[in-house]
């Protein structure tokens, strides 16, 4: 159970200087195997490419180290602050940038002597490679087949998370999710109950079967929502025989636009993000502003 009270993490990144009116956002697209060299060789190029295009803020997919079945996920999970959070820490402060380093599987700082799953866990650094925000996946994936049978079951290899998160950067109020997250409108109310959310950052490994009816919707609808900005990067293409990712990561603006979109290819695309443009949309339909939530709770 998310309390309401304690447990959504607010963060600022210190020393910023004066906040941008607009910046650029790109969402990566990449295909991960269980070959971790070069995931990683492909994720690192995707972000200096990101970077060389001028991007402020690049956001990897969920899972981009290593994609494997679950009897090896705790095997081939990173320990806690690894060597994937040093490359990502070290990339930002190289190139400047807020860096949304994906997902890892991540195992416990103090795990059980019995404990065999892991974490999944999504990593934010400020451009000097500081850590400016730790999340860890609350809803775990669960998908049958028409005739029962599990395909995918993230509770066999995973550890659910509780601590919803929302982190300022560049004086954007961002709230963090990751993909199976995206479902749970209560969810992101949860992080929009302290104040205005002006974008959400989801890496996601979203599969090809649901995401082709539910993808695009639930990310238009939970910026119409919430009249902010969904920054979404998902996996795409065959990681193995049967699990393939749907792609289109994608930027939707708070009108329920879609700005930018990878398409079903590995890349990235790049999207402007305005605070002008969300002060414009609050404006003109003031729908934050009036909720009942005292009628909501009866």
């Amino acid at each position: 159970m998310i309390s309401m009270s304690h447990e959504a993490i607010i963060a600022q990144q210190g020393n910023q200087p004066m906040t941008p009116r607009q910046i650029s956002v790109a969402v990566i697209s990449m295909t991960t195997t269980r070959d971790r060299a070069a995931n990683v060789e492909q994720a690192t190029r995707l972000v200096r490419d990101a970077a060389k295009a001028g991007a402020d803020w690049i956001v990897l997919p969920e899972m981009y180290v290593y994609q494997g079945p679950y009897d090896t996920l705790y095997e081939e999970a990173e320990p806690f602050h690894g060597p994937a959070w040093k490359m990502m820490s070290d990339l930002a402060r190289e190139l400047r940038v807020v860096l949304f380093g994906g997902s890892i599987a991540e195992r416990p700082e103090k795990a059980k002597p019995d404990e065999r799953k892991v974490y999944n866990v999504t990593y934010v650094f400020g451009r000097a490679g500081e850590e400016l925000a730790c999340y860890r996946k609350v809803h775990l994936f669960n998908l049958k087949s028409p005739d029962g049978k599990p395909l995918y079951c993230e509770s066999e290899g995973y550890l659910s998370g509780d601590k919803p998160v929302v982190i300022e950067i560049d004086g954007f109020k961002t709230g963090l999710a990751i993909c199976y997250d995206l479902r749970f409108h209560e969810f992101f109310a949860t992080l929009a109950a302290k104040s205005k959310i002006d974008a959400f950052v989801l890496p996601s490994a979203f599969t090809q079967r649901t995401g082709m009816d539910h993808w695009e919707v639930l990310i238009r609808a939970r910026a119409i929502e919430h009249q902010a900005y969904f920054i979404a990067s998902n996996q795409t293409g065959e990681h193995a025989p049967g699990k393939v990712s749907y792609g289109h990561s994608m930027i939707v603006d708070p009108w329920g636009h879609k700005i930018c979109d990878t398409g079903d290819r590995t890349g990235f695309a790049l999207a402007p993000v305005s605070h002008d443009v969300i002060a414009r949309y609050r404006n003109q339909l003031p729908a934050i502003t009036d909720r009942r939530p005292e009628v909501y709770a009866r």
